[in-house]
């Protein structure tokens, strides 16, 4: 038996990886005396998988977590663990969402993301014209951000838009070599944004 969490990852924690970040969840799943499953074997782990870490520095809207539970719990009430969550969380850590999945049900399967960032006033006339560039493509040849390897950034690219009030948003799909978030920045011509104080933000883990 699995419980599936939403949460969001906000403000300074947005600099702490997915290592202390995942520290900082058995502490609180500790000081909440809820007790996952172990896994068997030399150096058992708790059964608490993340589907897809946030990159670093990146606020997190509504990020996906599941908790199998041992089998004497498998009749726990998820209103019940979302409020002990909640009691014994850490600040700018907020946990919206729980809920059982009955046995059978395969873990979530991730098949996209929805990312967002400011542009400031200054950038959105360069960036709309980029948007209109990429959009009218069929593919695009990219070297990714920290890889050797070219890959086509459209097949992994569902859509792309400027909202009138500035907001960049664009939607990814899972899949292997597929283009990061920054990838797309990068592409725009505004991958220097984060290090002028826009902030990236993942708005969305779409689960299949």
């Amino acid at each position: 038996m699995r419980i599936r969490i939403r949460f969001s990852k906000n403000g300074d924690l947005r600099f702490i990886g997915h290592r202390d970040l995942m520290e900082a969840f058995h502490r609180i799943l500790r000081r909440a005396e809820i007790r996952p499953a172990y896994s068997q074997g030399f150096h058992p782990k708790p059964k608490v998988s993340f589907p897809v870490p946030l990159p670093l520095n990146v606020v997190g809207e509504n990020e996906l977590l599941e908790i199998e539970l041992p089998e004497a719990q498998e009749n726990a009430d998820p209103d019940q663990v979302l409020a002990l969550l909640r009691k014994h969380t850490i600040p700018a850590l907020d946990f919206l969402s729980a809920e059982l999945m009955p046995t059978g049900v395969k873990k979530a399967v991730v098949q996209a993301f929805t990312y967002a960032i400011s542009i400031p006033a200054e950038r959105r006339e360069n960036t709309i014209r980029r948007i209109e560039w990429v959009n009218a493509q069929s593919s695009i040849p990219f070297e990714r951000i920290g890889h050797d390897k070219v890959v086509d950034i459209k097949s992994g690219l569902i859509s792309l838009s400027l909202s009138e009030d500035g907001t960049l948003q664009f939607h990814l799909r899972s899949m292997n070599n597929a283009c990061g978030p920054r990838d797309i920045l990068a592409l725009l011509e505004i991958g220097d944004l984060e290090t002028h104080g826009s902030v990236l933000v993942r708005k969305n883990v779409h689960i299949g």
